[in-house]
């Protein structure tokens, strides 16, 4: 939210937008009102009136550490994670329909997709119609922590399997100049036992697979969360800020990219 802030504060105008997972929450969320104060305000009305404390399950990570990590540390001995799943949806669902209330994909003042993986296609999908409430849920369905989504005959988790930086997606939708927004950390030790080898491993294949889909992108934002705890949202106007300053400083070597193309 604070990138989008930074942009629009620019000039820098948005006529498109994908997103996975947080980004299909906040690309949607603009999207729709097309106003930063506004999702300002509703992003504090969620926090203070939605229990967010099923991300206890992370209550054992150290900051920094990958989101797989924290949940495998976590949970890896609950016999909750002998189910499909850890959590129900009762709390996300109602935090998207405090954002999104029965707004549909077609009611957005800016077009806005989000990515999904389907388990039964074994391919990302992009949803744009029907429900926002609906199509972002998928989106932002962790895998083993929240049931898959059935969508008519996909069965469809959270985008970041495969398409985490939706670049591509974006393109088939018919961007020409698209700007990818990471939310990154900073990774310390390695490992120290055999699950967070197994989640090393699984964290690293996915930075390749963002790393394709950043190339491809026009121009890049990073955000480093190295010192923010993802795993609470109390603090979340200090990570808005973060965002939008470091995008602030971004914007005059963007505005160069856009003449170029441009000219």
């Amino acid at each position: 939210m604070g990138v989008i802030r930074a942009l629009t504060d620019a000039g820098i105008p948005i006529d498109i937008i994908n997103g996975t997972s947080a980004g299909a929450i906040m690309g949607g969320g603009y999207a729709l009102y097309r106003d930063v104060d506004t999702m300002a305000v509703k992003i504090r009305d969620i926090v203070q009136g939605v229990k967010l404390g099923y991300f206890n399950i992370f209550r054992h990570s150290e900051q920094g550490q990958s989101f797989m990590r924290k949940w495998l540390q976590g949970a890896v001995c609950d016999v909750a994670s002998l189910r499909t799943s850890v959590q129900s949806h009762a709390h996300n669902l109602k935090a998207l329909r405090m954002l999104f209330d029965d707004h549909e994909f077609a009611d957005t003042k800016i077009p806005f997709s989000c990515a999904a993986f389907d388990l039964v296609s074994r391919k990302t999908v992009v949803i744009k119609r029907g429900k926002l409430v609906d199509g972002v849920l998928a989106s932002v369905t962790l895998p083993g922590i929240f049931p898959p989504v059935r969508r008519g005959k996909q069965l469809l988790i959270d985008g970041y399997v495969l398409a985490n930086i939706p670049v591509r997606e974006l393109r088939a939708e018919g961007a020409d100049f698209v700007i990818s927004v990471e939310l990154g950390t900073t990774e310390r030790d390695p490992y120290s036992n055999g699950i967070e080898l197994l989640s090393y491993v699984e964290g690293m294949k996915n930075r390749r697979l963002e790393r394709w889909e950043i190339e491809q992108s026009d121009f890049h934002i990073r955000v480093n969360f190295a010192h923010y705890d993802g795993a609470r949202f109390d603090n979340y106007v200090v990570a808005m800020e973060l965002g939008y300053e470091v995008a602030r400083r971004m914007v005059p070597r963007l505005k160069r990219r856009l003449e170029q193309r441009a000219g």
